[in-house]
């Protein structure tokens, strides 16, 4: 059903998006904390999941807040460790491998869709491009539903992310899923940019919880735009945590509003980008939350 409401351009997804376990963990904890999950994920009742493969993007923004760790692929925690059904959006970054890695990749993924990551910086020597993931993905796996990734803040500083998108479109893509957005003001720019450019896609906002100022810090240095007035108002709250799933609540409902006038359908992926039990639990409950506005 996820995949053939993305394909038909539905509005009102919604997406659950977590990172797989830290690939150093031994077998033990692997399983305790996928049995969490489990739970967690067999409870909220999204539409279905995001596992991201993630890249050490301190190439592009410097020094780490947090120590970069490898996590176990998307594939590999969905179908040795979570016990779900709700259906999985694969997040794949294609630098990573070369053409025939890339292909075992697809050929063995338990998913049929995906989401295509270009490489963090352009100091990073890629080991094929994205155009070509696009290529391969539509010639030889025509089962995969692929989407790819929506950045307001790059739209903000070049003024062609409807361009990247329409290309990435002409390439095969069915959907995107943006960047965390705190900064409505940007992503409100980039919605009637996708709008102006018709693309009939749907666009699926991120929205992550925020409980201390050591993650707002975190999600700045991810190259989250957190505007001043927003900042001031999440540090000055007596609830950061409760402050920041308000916050989401807000713009997700002016985003989607704002999409049902333009013709866009808009969607949402929530998530917490920090292994805390409070800002995971309150992520969990913006599931519910989003659903009030729909």
């Amino acid at each position: 059903m996820l995949k053939g409401n993305l394909k038909n351009n539905k509005a009102g997804i919604l997406l659950y998006g977590l990172t797989p376990p830290k690939s150093e963990f031994d077998e033990q904890k692997l399983r305790e904390i996928s049995s969490r999950w489990t739970e967690r994920i067999n409870s909220v009742n999204a539409d279905g999941l995001v596992l991201y493969e993630i890249q050490d993007e301190s190439a592009r923004m410097g020094e780490r807040t947090f120590e970069f760790s490898d996590t176990l692929s998307p594939n590999n925690y969905y179908n040795d460790y979570l016990n779900v059904k709700t259906p999985s959006i694969f997040y794949n970054v294609a630098n990573k491998y070369d053409e025939q890695k890339f292909r075992e990749i697809l050929a063995h993924q338990s998913a049929n869709l995906s989401v295509f990551v270009g490489a963090a910086s352009s100091k990073i020597e890629p080991k094929m491009s994205l155009n070509r993931a696009y290529e391969i993905a539509r010639d030889e796996f025509k089962n995969l539903c692929v989407g790819g990734i929506c950045i307001a803040e790059r739209h903000a500083k070049k003024g062609d992310e409807e361009q990247r998108m329409a290309h990435k479109v002409s390439l095969g893509a069915k959907f995107f899923i943006s960047q965390a957005v705190f900064d409505l003001p940007l992503a409100k720019e980039l919605l009637n940019a996708v709008a102006r450019a018709n693309l009939n896609v749907p666009i699926i906002f991120t929205f992550t919880t925020c409980g201390t100022p050591k993650t707002l810090e975190f999600i700045k240095w991810l190259g989250i735009n957190v505007p001043q007035n927003v900042e001031e108002r999440l540090l000055k709250s007596s609830d950061i945590l409760a402050e920041s799933s308000k916050i989401c609540v807000e713009n997700f409902a002016q985003l989607y509003l704002l999409g049902q006038n333009l013709g866009v359908s808009v969607g949402a992926n929530i998530e917490s980008v920090m292994a805390k039990r409070a800002e995971i639990e309150a992520s969990l409950s913006l599931v519910k939350e989003f659903r009030g506005v729909l």
